[in-house]
């Protein structure tokens, strides 16, 4: 039988043992708190890190911002540039066929009596050229590069109201011609086939009509 004796030394031995199982409990304890504290510290860095990159990606973000916003200022300002230089060519253009349609379409056995530039209608737009002879006139739009959009619109919306906007022309023959500066073969065909003359800038600075011989205008009534 276990005497007391022996049971005190079994309680020792047990308790021994608990108390070396607790030991290495907390050791290990010990070190996972120490791996914690290391992992911790490594994330502490991180996010450190990643607030200096966000530091530095908010000042890029700003001198990209500045640099936008110049960059737009420039391009508006190009643009007015543009819009002004457009205006110019425009002028240039308008004056360039109206100083020339008397002595381009006298070849053609017209004798204008009376040309008129930038002919206005308050409220509804204006006519760019407008040139009588007896009875007949000739309507022509101008623009510095022509496209098959701008014959279009003068022929289904400016064209079609003429007489009504200046009811002096009532009783006149319609005749009708589109100028550019710049005329692409297709788009010239184009406003012929439309009935139009087309007219066109030489490379002397003249000006020329690029309508084929047995070209017939459309008259609009």
């Amino acid at each position: 039988m276990e005497t007391r004796i022996d049971r005190i030394e079994r309680y020792i031995e047990e308790f021994a043992k608990g108390m070396f199982e607790l030991r290495e409990s907390q050791k290990h304890t010990d070190i996972q708190i120490m791996e914690l504290r290391e992992a911790q510290k490594h994330t502490d860095i991180q996010i450190m890190e990643l607030r200096e990159a966000q530091k530095k990606t908010d000042e890029q973000l700003k001198k990209t911002d500045e640099q936008l916003k110049k960059t737009i200022k420039k391009l508006d300002d190009v643009g007015v540039n543009l819009g002004k230089l457009g205006i110019v060519q425009g002028e240039v253009a308008e004056e360039l066929f109206y100083r020339n349609v008397k002595g381009l379409f006298n070849p053609l056995d017209w004798r204008f009596c009376r040309i008129r530039r930038n002919v206005k209608v308050k409220g509804y737009g204006e006519y760019d050229i407008v040139a009588d002879e007896k009875g007949r006139v000739l309507v022509i739009e101008v623009k510095n590069k022509l496209d098959r959009r701008m014959v279009d619109e003068f022929m289904q919306k400016k064209l079609p109201r003429f007489k009504t906007l200046l009811p002096e022309y009532q009783d006149s023959r319609i005749l009708a011609g589109i100028g550019a500066l710049v005329v692409k073969d297709d788009v010239g065909r184009y406003a012929e086939k439309s009935g139009l003359f087309v007219l066109t800038q030489t490379s002397d600075g003249g000006v020329t009509l690029i309508n084929r011989k047995d070209f017939r205008p459309k008259e609009f009534s």
